[in-house]
């Protein structure tokens, strides 16, 4: 078991990264006060396989299950969450518990931080993406029809306990995409992880190498959270491969692609844009390139208009009086404030199309 403190603008919080934790939850919530009531928030896959004896070993009761999938990270979730909450007298000093995937904590994390203006809550996440990203760092927060995540809150959990075991459960194509996730983290500030990454579906005989991955990623993750909790400086590193990747989302419906998938679209997208600027060499455009193809074929995106993805970019969160904000990578790791022209963006989308349109 790992465990590593993120400080914050709330104060310090443990994540604790290990093998079979679900079943040391009482123990692991022994100090968050006695009396406390925890209200235990999953969804409707999650629920049955781990969430419900979660909430028994805790004592919590019945589970609130969400429905599956980014589609349902609206508000009308919140409202129901806030409701049940609110039918159960659940007061300041009570806690939520969120045991899913990002979409889970996401959502959970924001129902906590605007109930009676703000509870604990806690994030058990059960997927590899929510592990390395979604679970850390205290964004919390809901699509809407014009963009992913633009409306939310920083509010931190208290304790975030991440079990290996659950990735037993989850289907290749989850792994992919959350070592997407992974390989954007190791760009970033740990280099040496791609060598270190898993291939195919998660074994029990080898929890040891997708702990070391985990855990690594979660390091360089909570080192630039804690520089930067509010996203103002350096923890916009972090978004390399989402500005397209939210705008792939949304063109979507959230429904074609899974979220490292359409990040490992925006890296790629990304990786041409720094190779043209003179950020990256050949061979180091290639080398990020590779370690994406690595993890398998990416849903198409040869059938989306350019003009549109372009137009939603353009109403992304990180938009100000200059434009949108890119991060970039480089051959030594990554740049932001990138600002990148409609043309520029247009271009290199069409670029991608025809790369994977073109045969093997």
């Amino acid at each position: 078991m790992d465990r590593m403190t993120v400080s914050g603008e709330r104060g310090s919080y443990e994540v604790v990264v290990g093998l079979d934790l679900l079943g040391r939850m009482p123990g692991l919530l022994d100090g968050f006060g006695a009396g406390r009531r925890i209200a235990v928030v999953s969804n409707t896959v999650v629920g049955p396989l781990w969430a419900r004896d979660v909430a028994a070993s805790v004592g919590a009761g019945e589970v609130f299950e969400l429905p599956d999938g980014e589609t349902f990270k609206r508000w009308p979730q919140v409202e129901s969450l806030c409701g049940w909450l609110l039918d159960r007298g659940w007061r300041r000093g009570d806690m939520v518990l969120a045991v899913g995937g990002g979409v889970t904590t996401d959502l959970a994390g924001f129902a906590a931080a605007v109930y009676l203006r703000g509870i604990r809550w806690i994030a058990v996440p059960t997927t590899l993406l929510a592990m390395v990203d979604a679970s850390v760092g205290g964004k919390t927060g809901i699509n809407l029809d014009v963009g992913k995540n633009l409306v939310g809150a920083f509010w931190a959990p208290d304790l975030v306990v991440a079990d290996v075991a659950t990735l037993a459960t989850l289907p290749r194509r989850e792994l992919r995409a959350g070592l997407a996730e992974v390989i954007k983290t190791a760009w970033i500030g740990d280099r040496d992880i791609l060598d270190r990454i898993p291939r195919g579906r998660f074994e029990r005989a080898d929890a040891g190498r997708w702990l070391e991955c985990i855990v690594r990623a979660i390091r360089v993750k909570a080192r630039i959270v804690e520089d930067d909790e509010r996203e103002s400086g350096r923890r916009q590193v972090l978004n390399l491969g989402h500005t397209l990747g939210h705008a792939l989302e949304t063109a979507t419906r959230y429904r074609r692609f899974l979220h490292g998938e359409a990040v490992a679209w925006g890296m790629r997208a990304a990786a041409l844009l720094a190779l043209d600027r003179g950020l990256m060499t050949a061979e180091s455009s290639q080398s990020l390139t590779r370690a994406i193809d690595s993890l398998g074929p990416l849903p198409p995106l040869d059938d989306l208009d350019p003009n549109r993805l372009v137009e939603i970019v353009a109403r992304d969160k990180k938009t100000d009086a200059e434009g949108v904000a890119w991060v970039l990578p480089t051959t030594g790791g990554v740049v932001p404030g990138q600002r990148v022209s409609s043309a520029e963006l247009r271009d290199v989308i069409t670029r991608l199309q025809r790369q994977a349109a073109a045969p093997g």
